[in-house]
């Protein structure tokens, strides 16, 4: 959907929630009011415009409203219900004359994980239609109060029942709808025999059978109504704060203290902080961190370091809890570390060269070795997040690992630097032990990429300087020799049925695979009337076609080389998850795979990809996927796994435009595995087809 418009239903009272606000929109939860939560994330989602139907306490909602759209520069309307006590599906039909094309409905207490309005929004639709997203976790959300909560009943992911005194169902209503404007006359139709509900709406529809389901799956979702729910709700934001390349001491010491703490301290203090304060914040507890040594209060310069590290933490969560994530915040932030981590260590370093017990302790004039020490120290410090920028301007690398990994380790060495400080109150030499250790450990980091940036400059090979657990092959096109036959196919549907050239059919077509062909419907032609009926015959020419298909000739012995390399290896798909199973299971290399998923309801690949992560406990950092597709890449980089793509789609010219590295097929990728372990033999001993 293109230019996506979104309701927003917040005329209610909240009367349960009047003991802790007087207009439940403004509540502040985890830092924003519910009604500025509700509309940035469904911007940051992909809407375009809102229209806000308003009600009870309406000039303060209203006023509230103004502000937030001058302050986010969002198109905002604002519709006034007078008669919002009859229910809410009287504030939808506010909302009739302004909205004439399919949009996306929310409610304004309800909190929802941004990945399920993004779902929602990829859903295809047709004229007379409603998608409701649903839970059906009703035994496991422990989020959810069944005694209030709306049920929905369902067949074949079709609504058949709705209410909140609905004795059986098997789903939550979570609040989210995606609407064509035919839900206005069902509202109407509800109203008039005095069910003033978007429940009666929905109601009038799934009797005819017009209201999809979208299952949001393991997503968080909260409906506030009490202070109980408020309370679940920060509790869901401030625990989904983490971060997948946070650190060891990020992840069992600073978050723990930042999620707990100061976060939520500086959020209650100060209601309107935005994340760059914060970052300048914990750069002028740096500031008095170096101070401190300067002025010989080395144990609180120690602890002031970790408050540091602690508010480095807070700022993003700020960011990520207000929904102000920006890239001159990134930028801004990485410059005030770099001088944070400076100024901490010159201060140590006076510290350590003006103190007379190291000197007696060693012997000697330590001077030298201070110097020297805090010197490599400060240098290599500074270079490892150099280093980090220049081999992506350079070569397009990011570096991996666990100790090596771009934007990763700076927790990790302000604690040494905070331990040396604490430490000074046994004795003060145990400042310049902690130089030392950083000294060392950053040198330590910079050898090791400055040997992997050569390696890659010399043969360009993408698996260097990583441990690699698992590889994640793309079947249509990379596993199976599918993509001719399912090109031929889709572009005859596309015009026959839309009117355009075989040339611009197959142009949009490429463009978009990758995904599952609805979705690509839906992207090529948004809202088509045609596109169920296209779909539907592309899935039925797929059944009867793609099992005929072989895989390449060097995919058997490249899955038996990874295997005995002890490699993980999945296949993920956009093709139905049953005819990849099927296939698998009839060429016999299902023996030779760890897993196996395709496309079904609510399962793309992009949530394949996440579920294998998850399931398997394996970094991001450790995981290859190897698609045939730019579109696969988008998937891979949103859940931070290496991608290389094979050259039979698009060429290794085309991969290059977009920073990615690809290869010819899948004997290059062993040739390029082996090479990067040493195991050009090994490879070669295990049945692959490699080039030496």
């Amino acid at each position: 959907m293109s230019e996506v418009k979104c309701l927003i239903l917040a005329a209610g009272d909240g009367g349960r929630m009047a003991e802790v606000c007087d207009s439940k929109p403004l509540l502040q939860v985890a830092g924003l009011p519910l009604i500025e939560r509700t509309i940035a994330t469904a911007q940051q989602a992909g809407v375009s415009e809102f229209y806000v139907v308003t009600g009870y306490a309406a000039e303060g909602v209203e006023s509230f409203l103004a502000d937030l759209s001058r302050r986010r520069s969002i198109r905002i309307t604002t519709i006034r219900n007078p008669d919002w006590h009859l229910g809410n599906g009287g504030s939808l039909l506010s909302a009739r004359r302004e909205l004439d094309s399919p949009f996306v409905m929310m409610m304004a207490d309800h909190i929802v994980d941004d990945a399920i309005i993004r779902q929602i929004m990829r859903e295809p639709i047709d004229d007379g239609t409603v998608v409701l997203a649903v839970d059906y976790r009703i035994n496991g959300n422990r989020l959810v109060d069944p005694e209030d909560v709306t049920k929905v009943l369902t067949t074949d992911h079709h609504v058949t029942g709705i209410g909140k005194d609905l004795k059986a169902y098997d789903a939550y209503d979570t609040g989210v709808f995606l609407c064509s404007p035919s839900i206005f006359d069902a509202a109407e139709e509800s109203a008039n025999d005095g069910d003033f509900s978007v429940s009666g709406a929905i109601r009038r529809m799934a009797g005819d059978g017009r209201v999809r389901t979208m299952d949001v799956e393991e997503r968080y979702w909260v409906d506030v109504d009490t202070p109980a729910d408020a309370k679940n709700a920060k509790a869901v934001l401030y625990g989904n704060l983490s971060k997948p390349a946070d650190g060891f001491i990020s992840r069992t010491i600073n978050r723990r203290i930042s999620t707990a703490i100061t976060t939520p301290l500086l959020l209650r203090v100060w209601k309107r902080i935005t994340p760059n304060q914060v970052s300048l914040l914990s750069f002028l507890v740096a500031v008095l961190a170096a101070m401190s040594f300067f002025v010989a209060l080395p144990i609180l310069g120690g602890a002031l370091i970790q408050l540091t590290s602690v508010l480095d933490g807070s700022d993003g969560e700020i960011a990520r809890l207000k929904k102000l994530q920006s890239s001159f915040g990134n930028f801004f932030d990485a410059v005030l570390d770099r001088y944070s981590d400076s100024l901490i260590i010159f201060g140590m370093f006076y510290y350590a060269l003006n103190s007379s017990r190291i000197e007696g302790l060693l012997g000697l004039d330590p001077t030298s070795l201070v110097v020297a020490v805090s010197a490599v120290a400060l240098a290599s410090s500074m270079l490892v997040s150099y280093t980090s920028a220049k081999s992506i301007v350079n070569f397009g690398y990011t570096y991996g690992g666990r100790l090596t990994a771009a934007g990763t380790g700076r927790d990790l060495r302000l604690f040494i630097l905070t331990i040396g400080g604490i430490g000074a109150f046994v004795h003060p030499v145990a400042v310049l032990i902690a130089l030392s250790i950083v000294a060392a450990l950053t040198t330590g980091i910079l050898l090791w990429r400055l040997r992997i940036s050569w390696r890659y400059s010399q043969r360009l090979n993408p698996l260097l300087g990583i441990r690699l657990k698992a590889v994640i092959l793309d079947f249509d096109g990379t596993v199976v020799d599918t993509m001719p036959f399912l090109t031929k196919i889709a572009v005859g549907l596309i015009t026959s049925n839309y009117g355009i050239s075989e040339k611009e059919a197959s142009a949009r077509y490429r463009a978009s695979t990758g995904l599952d062909f609805e979705s690509q419907m839906a992207q090529m032609f948004p809202l088509h009337a045609k596109n169920p009926e296209v779909v539907a015959a592309m899935e039925a020419s797929k059944d009867r076609g793609i099992l005929d298909h072989a895989v390449f000739d060097e995919v058997i012995p490249a899955l038996k080389c990874f295997g005995a390399g002890s490699v993980r290896l999945f296949i993920c798909s956009s093709t139905r998850e049953e005819i990849v199973r099927h296939h698998v299971a009839q060429v016999g290399i299902d023996g030779l795979l760890d897993g196996c998923f395709g496309y079904r309801q609510g399962f793309p690949k992009g949530r394949q990809i996440e579920f294998i992560l998850d399931q398997y406990g394996l970094d991001p950092s450790e995981v290859l996927f190897v698609g045939d597709s730019l579109a696969d890449a988008q998937f891979v980089v949103d859940n931070g796994v290496r991608f290389i793509g094979i050259n039979r789609l698009f060429s290794r010219e085309e991969f290059r435009e977009r920073g990615l590295f690809s290869v010819v097929d899948l004997s290059d990728l062993t040739r390029l595995w082996g090479s990067s372990k040493g195991l050009i033999q090994f490879a070669k001993v295990a049945g692959a087809s490699v080039r030496a």
